[in-house]
Order: structure tokens, then sequence, then C-alpha cells
């Protein structure tokens, strides 16, 4: 259970001040603690802390190593509009660290004995051209199979079947196996031999054989039965991208809201998003959900230690030091010693990291719904790597 600290020292009062001395009081602006015990936890992350709130930065960031939560912090508004603000359970959109999941699927599916991950395309799909019938789930895993990146918009309509025929016939931009081209229409068609290889759909298999066992009530597209309330909400002034901010900057002078709203007022189909983010983005889970994740990789109580080494090979050169796996960026520490995983993801509105120190433990989660910040999450991640990896 998660206690609210209103004064773990001198230090931590001022930090509060500042978010208490703006007259629109923001109640998760004040630093917090999973428990008494772990007060001192928070020491590192206080600079870090007030500069966030000095800068109006809205998101929320969790600390684990292990069962113990280092840092837990919201700041700002899930939803500014019905000042409803951050907590470890608001429902996110994970964006491109949906990746993880499918490969982490298809990693399960070996096990079971439905598939190899060098299993080739026509031996899941129909009239595969010659060029393409080679390409393997392992290349498409990894972003070697020479597939381009995308096909429609997040939120235009694109069903299975056209995003089958588009992949299976657009031109490639290099020989399979040859090099990296980061592919969000591979995972799109690897969700596609997930629902081939098992019967189920996408969502479905993922239910029953990684959320459920891993206690992640509150991760998926459709089944989980969330509230609009508990939702993270996207605005357009906080767009990266010129046009969105300059719409909303016309918005205001009309007199009408940049709010852009939740992921699921967007355009989805019946059993999610559309097949052009189907499988490779588009998931919602909350940080204590993404949590629990970890620790149920940590214990093989999802997959195998065997599978979790292909699911963190660091298999193709992405660039300088870091590498592509199945679904994560690999890296080591300096010494070459420690394993370093981590995914991003982003659209206009929102953006996402997950750092996974896999020999130390440790885990770290940031989400925010004003994307221009991001220079916070860097900062952050050397305070983590400074005080709790090796």
């Amino acid at each position: 259970m998660r206690i609210v600290i209103g004064l773990l020292s001198l230090t931590l009062v001022a930090s509060c001040s500042i978010a208490d001395s703006k007259p629109d009081e923001r109640e998760s602006d004040c630093l917090t603690a999973s428990a008494l015990s772990n007060a001192d936890t928070r020491q590192p992350f206080i600079e870090w802390y007030q500069e966030a709130v000095a800068s109006g930065f809205s998101g929320m960031v969790l600390v684990a190593q292990g069962q113990t939560k280092l840092f837990e912090q919201g700041l700002g508004y899930a939803d500014k509009e019905a000042k409803r603000p951050f907590t470890a359970d608001t429902v996110v959109d994970i964006l491109s660290m949906t990746k993880q999941f499918t490969a982490a699927a298809i990693l399960k599916l070996e096990e079971q004995g439905a598939l190899s991950v060098h299993d080739t395309l026509e031996q899941f799909f129909d009239n595969v051209p010659t060029e393409k019938q080679g390409i393997t789930l392992h290349q498409l895993l990894t972003h070697t199979a020479g597939l381009k990146a995308n096909y429609k918009g997040d939120y235009t309509p694109a069903t299975r079947q056209q995003l089958e025929q588009h992949a299976l016939n657009s031109r490639l931009l290099s020989r399979p196996g040859e090099t990296f081209n980061y592919s969000n229409i591979g995972y799109s068609l690897l969700a596609l031999v997930i629902e081939k290889a098992s019967n189920k759909s996408y969502e479905a298999f993922l239910h029953e054989h990684l959320f459920l066992p891993a206690g992640m009530n509150n991760t998926g597209y459709r089944i989980p039965s969330w509230s609009e309330q508990d939702l993270i909400v996207g605005y357009q002034s906080d767009s990266r991208y010129r046009h969105h901010r300059l719409l909303a900057g016309v918005g205001s002078v009309l007199g009408r809201s940049d709010r852009w709203g939740t992921p699921l007022e967007q355009s989805w189909a019946e059993d999610g998003p559309w097949w052009s983010l189907h499988g490779n983005g588009g998931l919602l889970s909350t940080l204590n959900d993404l949590h629990l994740w970890y620790l149920a990789l940590a214990n093989n109580s999802i997959l195998s230690e065997a599978s979790k080494d292909k699911l963190y090979s660091p298999y193709v050169e992405v660039t300088s030091g870091i590498f592509y796996g199945y679904g994560w960026m690999v890296r080591a520490n300096q010494a070459g010693t420690r394993r370093i995983i981590n995914h991003g993801g982003g659209n206009p509105f929102f953006d996402m990291d997950i750092y996974n120190y896999v020999d130390d433990g440790v885990v770290f989660l940031y989400v925010t719904n004003t994307p221009l910040q991001q220079s916070l999450m860097p900062k952050l991640s050397n305070v983590v790597r400074k005080e709790y990896i090796q």
C-alpha cells in the first residue's frame, strides 16, 4: 500500500512547497513513498523532482527494485479539466512498448510447440510473393525483414486483411536479414501470426497467457473494463508537431479546448486499435501493472530462462553499442558486464520510456502527456543509474 508522506524531512517540505505555493494546487505534486521504511529512497530524486515541478511536467514515474518501490511519483494532471492527478493506476497508452508483449507472445507460442522463431511467412500466409517467402519470424522480431515502417495513421481504419495484403505486397527496403529497418508493419504481421498459431485473437492470447498469469488486470485493448475516469488525456498544445500546436492555438483563440482526449475516444475497431497499430502499439496499461510484468519476467513465471535469453539477446546493431533484441533495445554498462534493456515510444500526445536493468533487478517507468519535455527523462535515468546500478 502506498502511503503519502507529508513531512519526510525539511528538504521534502521545501520540495512540496513548490507545488503548494501555486494558486492551482496539484495534489500529486508532493513527494510520496511506498512505505515509511523506504522514505530515505526519495532523497536522490529531490533535485529532479524540483525541476520537474518548476517546468510544469505532467506525468508519472515509478522506479522499483524487485518488489520495493524506490520512487513512485505523479506530477500534474492525467486530466486537466477534471483536475485528476496521475497515479501508478492511471491507464496509459504504452505506445511502442507493446512490441515487447508481441515478442513475448511469440516466444510463449514457441514454448508451447505452436511455432518456431525460424518459421517463415509462407507457413502462415497464402500467396506470399517469392521475395518474401523466406522472411522469418526472427527477422520480423528484429526489424531485419526489410519491410517499411508504417502502413496508415494510428487511427485510420485498416482491417486485418488490408494490413496483411499491404505488408505482403509492398516493396522491400532491403533484402531480408540484411539491414535493420524499424517496422511497425512487421510487428502487426507478428500479431496476425499469433492469431493464426493460437486460434485466438491477439488480445485474448496475451490476456490468457501473459497478463493474467502476471496479475495484470488493467492491461489490454478491450478486455479490461476501464472507466473514462481511469484514462490518461492527451492535449494538442503539448504536441511536438508544429501543425498540432498551430491548430491548438487557433482553437484557443476561438474558445475551444486543446483537449485531444483519451486513446479510447479515438477511432478504434471492435477488437482494439486498427491494424496499422495493432500488435506494434496501442496497448493500454498502468505503471503498477507494468511493474508486475517485470516481476513475472524476473521469476520466470511467464517465460523460461531460455526464452528470456532470446528476448534480451543483442541480435542486430541499431547504432554504436545499442542492439535490438526481440521488442527491446539492448545494451551493456560501460564495463560490458550488466545488461540494460529499454524501449521508448511516443506520438504527438504521449511519451513513454522503460528501462529494465536486468542484472540489478531495477526497473524505471516513465510516462507523460507533456511530450515536449523530453530532457527530463534522461536526467531521471541518470539518477537511477548513479544511485542503484552497479
